[in-house]
């Protein structure tokens, strides 16, 4: 059950692992305002659901990922903090950092880029990057105000994501979209 909840969140992070700042070296990630992007994914792991919505916060650096069957991830990018919701029966699972999932969001600035060429994704414009990791390599677009058009990679267990958006829409978030539910149980995930 874990593991098909945890599908979706694991193949966004997988193609997301980019720090939050943008520097000479480092395009801009996240979108500078706020935005809910539609992705068709596909993936080595089986229970990768067909498609994804990551909704940004920009006020907040938060996003949060919906797609698995049973609940929907949350990402405090400031607070380093990822959490597993799951609204039935309100229970919120804190990931650990340093590994998984968490890795994907929660990266400084180990990555190496290389522009690898120009691209267009629902009629908007994007530059390709090559990433380089420790843990893992991929390609993505990005729109110059740093949303993910589309992105690629493999992890260090050799499990490859692919997304690309189907829909953007840029609309503000109400913030509780980016807090775990009232009353909701916390639990911390062993390391």
């Amino acid at each position: 059950m874990m593991s098909r909840l945890i599908a979706a969140p694991a193949l966004a992070a997988l193609v997301m692992c980019l720090p939050v700042a943008a520097t000479a070296q480092t395009p801009r990630f996240l979108p500078n305002r706020d935005a809910a992007v539609t992705y068709a994914t596909t993936g080595s792991d089986a229970a990768v659901p067909p498609s994804i919505t990551i909704r940004y916060f920009s006020a907040g650096d938060r996003l949060r990922i919906e797609g698995g069957p049973l609940g929907f991830l949350l990402v405090d990018r400031v607070m380093e903090r990822v959490e597993l919701v799951m609204p039935q029966p309100k229970l919120v699972w804190e990931l650990p950092p340093g590994g998984g999932i968490t890795d994907g969001f929660i990266l400084g600035n180990q990555l190496r880029f290389s522009r690898a060429g120009q691209s267009k994704v629902l009629g908007r414009s994007c530059t390709i990057y090559d990433v380089a990791a420790d843990r893992a390599t991929g390609q993505v677009c990005l729109t110059p105000e740093g949303l993910l058009l589309r992105g690629e990679g493999r992890g260090r267990d050799g499990r490859t994501a692919r997304i690309e958006a189907t829909a953007v829409t840029f609309q503000t978030q109400p913030a509780g979209l980016f807090s775990p539910p009232e009353g909701a149980r916390i639990v911390a995930m062993p390391q």
